[in-house]
């Protein structure tokens, strides 16, 4: 997909982080763009910050976790831009905590946004984008835990694999179709934004990578090279499990 300026993008968890960042560098390249977040007052604020600047941008306060909203947000991009093109499914939160002390109603918290979410957005947003029959995009944000394992992290790491495996159903779905729509998963590393302060990585740098996938089409999306060791080893290990079959 290499023309970006004048394609309609929407975004969710839009108002900081990761979400505002890649929004940002979408209006940049000159598209249209829906920001979309839980926090009214930050996202509207961006939004009015970018639309002084030129850019066609809307706000939208939306909660992922609802199918209703998430469908709503479809329909309001259409109805303000004419369509979608491009659709980063981007809102995500964290919590911590032994997979057995967790109480359920912590576990549903994560997984409903950060998986639910998404899958909201896919059925909202990908019968859009084919129905403009042109190119689009589809980008899912994981992380490094869709790949690797930390302790503490068993919703976040349940729903970050969950997004791995959907993204490539997805990718293998439109290609069947014969759809031009490209399926992105992008799996940052330590991060600097507000879940984490302590992060090496810029969420300009994840940005520039998501434009950058968009454009050339990279399924897998890595921004840095944090845990590299410790992902190849996993994947070693689980393929070396193999030669342990007992026939």
């Amino acid at each position: 997909m290499q023309r970006l300026e004048g394609r309609v993008a929407v975004v969710t968890g839009a108002g900081s982080g990761i979400g505002l960042a890649v929004s940002e560098a979408f209006v940049a390249e000159g598209m249209r763009v829906v920001l979309a977040d839980l926090d009214p007052d930050a996202v509207r604020g961006h939004a009015d910050r970018l639309a002084a600047g030129g850019a066609q941008v809307l706000a939208a306060t939306v909660d992922v976790r609802d199918p209703a909203a998430v469908e709503d947000l479809g329909r309001v991009a259409v109805d303000r831009f004419g369509g979608v093109n491009v659709a980063v499914n981007n809102a995500g939160i964290v919590n911590r905590g032994n997979s057995w002390e967790l109480s359920l109603e912590e576990w549903h918290r994560v997984l409903d946004v950060n998986l639910w979410g998404v899958i909201h957005g896919i059925r909202a947003f990908v019968p859009r984008i084919l129905a403009t029959g042109e190119e689009g995009h589809v980008v899912n944000t994981a992380s490094m835990a869709a790949v690797n394992i930390i302790a503490k992290l068993g919703p976040y790491t349940v729903a970050k694999h969950g997004l791995l495996g959907l993204s490539d159903v997805l990718r293998a779905e439109l290609a069947a179709l014969g759809a031009p729509v490209g399926v992105s998963v992008v799996m940052p590393g330590a991060i600097r934004t507000g879940m984490n302060p302590y992060g090496t990585v810029t969420a300009e740098q994840v940005a520039a990578n998501v434009v950058d996938a968009i454009r050339r089409g990279r399924d897998y999306v890595f921004t840095d090279d944090h845990s590299t060791d410790e992902v190849e080893q996993r994947l070693r290990a689980i393929l070396r499990a193999r030669e342990d079959v007992v026939s």
